[in-house]
């Protein structure tokens, strides 16, 4: 009996172990993102230690195509339940930096970027 109870707290640790190291859902994820409603670029999510990035890979414009590489989301964390806080968000057009938080539903990302009170929110969709 002992061995049984001591195989099953071992069976249970490995198994709560495997899902704490399991990849966030935005890892390794490609997404068409929209300005005004208009295609815009694309941009891979990856994440390393916890923590999300988001770099351009692809853009729609001539005028875009100087910023493909930069990374454009930082610092973004999990906080569960499909929502994400703590990151910014870059336009790469001005070079502004925005703290922003983000929300997964589906093949669909919320993001809203602030700026003091103020906010402006995107929806990218799942490539």
């Amino acid at each position: 009996m002992k061995l049984f109870t001591k195989t099953a707290l071992a069976a249970a640790g490995i198994s709560m172990a495997t899902m704490a190291f399991a990849a966030d859902p935005l890892h390794n994820t490609t997404w068409q993102t929209y300005d005004d409603g208009k295609p815009k670029g694309t941009v891979k999510i990856t994440e390393s230690n916890g923590v999300l990035t988001g770099k351009l890979i692809a853009t729609n414009s001539a005028k875009g195509k100087k910023h493909v590489g930069m990374t454009v989301i930082k610092g973004l964390k999990a906080d569960g339940g499909g929502k994400y806080s703590g990151g910014t968000i870059t336009d790469p057009e001005k070079g502004k930096d925005y703290r922003m938080t983000a929300s997964l539903n589906g093949n669909s990302l919320k993001l809203k970027g602030y700026i003091g009170p103020f906010s402006r929110s995107q929806t990218w969709k799942k490539k």
